[in-house]
């Protein structure tokens, strides 16, 4: 599943500056969003930095990661359109409050440091940042609520996981141990429910992918493993 949110950026419309890349060649489209060629690869300039380093460069894994994050970088589109539907936004204040808190795990300058180690400008963090915020919240309104858990559900989650909680030295009290079943059993569901979820979604927009200019932009070393993902 694809809610990992670690792809995020929050991509504008076809009249808004590319601050990403110098070519604005519209790569993927929906009917009012569009994410240019530009801000695919300045994305995936940072996405890369795991799967290689100075010495050496597995083109198979770039391949695989470079098809990954374009259809992550199109279902962030297709989420960002329905959270214009549902009215949904992060506004400045919800943003700076995440990032200060984000804050507090590092010290002193170690923040920056992580940043400049992984090669990371802090505005495109801080973008990547808000997409992944708007996500969560677009998925807890529209997809988490509808999840439902039932006693029986929780009762059988405890079951045939009884041994786990058995060796737990730390036993909490049974209404904690609730309502970690809970939190373990909703996340359970979401991620069941985001494919169809998605699919929907995909319907809905109609989202397209401008698979001619893609082929045009890979290497020879990296078609293959294209079509072979595909």
């Amino acid at each position: 599943m694809t809610i990992c949110l670690l792809a995020g950026l929050l991509f504008t419309g076809c009249d808004s500056p590319d601050p990403y890349g110098s070519d604005d060649t519209v790569l993927i489209r929906t009917d009012r969003q569009t994410i240019t060629k530009g801000q695919f690869e300045r994305v995936f300039e940072t996405a890369k930095i795991a799967y290689s380093d100075n010495r050496n460069v597995d083109r198979v894994l770039l391949a695989e990661a470079r098809l990954r994050v374009l259809n992550q970088m199109a279902e962030e589109l297709i989420i960002q359109r329905r959270a214009e539907e549902l009215g949904i936004t992060l506004d400045d204040q919800e943003l700076e409050t995440a990032i200060e808190d984000l804050k507090k795990d590092y010290q002193d300058d170690e923040f920056q440091q992580m940043l400049l180690e992984s090669a990371i400008p802090y505005s495109l963090w801080k973008d990547r940042l808000r997409a992944r915020l708007l996500i969560e919240k677009v998925i807890a309104v529209d997809l988490a609520r509808s999840v439902t858990i039932s006693a029986q559900d929780i009762e059988k989650y405890y079951k045939a996981h009884e041994t786990e909680f058995s060796v737990d030295q730390d036993k909490p009290p049974e209404a904690d141990l609730k309502h970690r079943i809970v939190q373990q059993l909703r996340r359970e569901k979401v991620e069941a429910a985001y494919a169809p979820w998605m699919d929907q979604l995909r319907e809905r927009y109609q989202v397209t992918i401008n698979w001619e200019l893609w082929d045009q932009s890979a290497t020879p070393d990296t078609n293959t493993a294209d079509q072979a993902e595909d």
